[in-house]
């Protein structure tokens, strides 16, 4: 079975990341077989996986570096609603994604370390700005998986970028939604069985945007100049109708009982 595993992270390792938006049938092949290997045990197994000698990361980055370009050339680089093959990336792209994407849940599951360094590929920290925009209009990778994850009727795919992003962000339900957004989160939350948090939407704060407050429904970080250059360019009318409308909301939260709210 070591031979088996070796032969498929070879293949995965030795041919080209692919730039036409598909893999060869050899890489699909091995990444088949490699997905039903563990990463931990036997030890032979973990260090074909992660070697103790030489480049410990070939294997992680080239798998990386091919999702990455599989994402890329699925939804490209344009928000979805402006992206009108995005509604058609799953069927197009979900037999090759889904197992590299399974592949590196598997890993980030397994390995801290990994986790840690892909999770510095995805949410870079020295492109901080990136976080005042909605996470669906992200330019990043960041952006294409909550595009990916949010296509309703999606097969498999929008599952499987779903489990690669909570366990990129350590199962933290909470993070999860800072990232992604509570209308883009909840759909796969609920096809999961997990549990969204009754104060997620009191929660604000996420160290994604360092100590940038988030918005929980948004997953956008708040900018508090460009809030007090919104407020000013409002008129006083229009100021009227957006207090209207937060009023309704909240009425609307307060019923189902997702949040409590008092008047002051």
């Amino acid at each position: 079975f070591a031979q088996l595993l070796s032969v498929s992270l070879d293949t995965i390792r030795l041919l080209p990341v692919p730039s036409a938006g598909h893999l060869a049938e050899a890489s699909k092949q091995a990444f088949s077989i490699a997905l039903n290997f563990s990463t931990l045990h036997p030890e032979t197994i973990k260090t074909l996986w992660l070697p103790d000698t030489g480049d410990r990361w070939i294997n992680v980055d080239k798998i990386y570096n091919i999702f990455d370009a599989l994402v890329k050339s699925a939804v490209g680089n344009k928000s979805t609603k402006d992206n009108a093959d995005t509604a058609n990336a799953p069927g197009k792209y979900q037999v090759e994604l889904t197992p590299v994407t399974l592949v590196l849940v598997r890993l980030m599951a397994e390995h801290i370390d990994v986790r840690e360094r892909i999770l510095e590929r995805v949410y870079p920290q020295a492109n901080k700005t990136e976080y005042n925009k909605l996470p669906v209009d992200r330019s990043g990778i960041s952006g294409r998986l909550v595009r990916l994850l949010s296509i309703p009727q999606g097969g498999m795919l929008p599952g499987a970028i779903g489990d690669f992003l909570l366990t990129l962000l350590s199962q933290d339900v909470k993070q999860f939604i800072m990232a992604t957004g509570y209308g883009n989160a909840a759909g796969y939350l609920l096809a999961r069985g997990i549990d969204i948090p009754t104060d997620v939407l009191k929660e604000v704060g996420s160290g994604l945007a360092d100590q940038n407050p988030v918005d929980p429904v948004t997953g956008r970080a708040f900018d508090q100049e460009e809030i007090d250059r919104e407020l000013a360019a409002m008129t006083t009318e229009e100021k009227e109708r957006e207090a209207e409308r937060l009023f309704v909301l909240f009425e609307r939260l307060n019923k189902t009982g997702v949040i409590k709210v008092q008047n002051p």
